[in-house]
């Protein structure tokens, strides 16, 4: 059983949605950087916060980017039919967790699994 019709391009058009915005920000994200790397003389401690103002630009940089590939992971399962599904288990994946994350891979009990599994091996 898959997602179909008017459910299925809800969270189409909710993705498409996201990848813009995310693809605003990551533009967004670089035009700030770039436009921060004057060439101005700094003290010390100017030079400090600027250097983490770019690092904290440069790290939303790349969590967008992930979030980024998500999306289009997600939209590629939507042309391929298999939207919605668990990339553990296969089985789908509840309505209720696409609408709250709708590139969501895996189902809650797999994803459960997942976050202790990696809880363990911190530890």
């Amino acid at each position: 059983m898959s997602l179909k019709g008017v459910k299925l391009e809800k969270f189409k058009q909710r993705l498409l949605v996201k990848r813009k915005e995310l693809l605003g920000g990551v533009r967004g994200s670089s035009v700030n950087s770039m436009e921060s790397a004057g060439d101005t003389i700094q003290d010390i401690a100017d030079q400090a916060s600027s250097a983490y103002t770019k690092e904290f630009l440069l790290s939303i940089g790349d969590t967008e980017r992930r979030m980024l590939k998500q999306v289009d992971e997600a939209l590629e399962k939507i042309r391929r039919e298999r939207y919605g599904l668990c990339e553990v288990c296969g089985e789908m994946i509840s309505e209720r967790r696409l609408e709250a994350l709708p590139f969501a891979k895996l189902c809650i009990s797999c994803q459960e699994q997942e976050e202790e599994e990696r809880a363990k091996s911190v530890q």
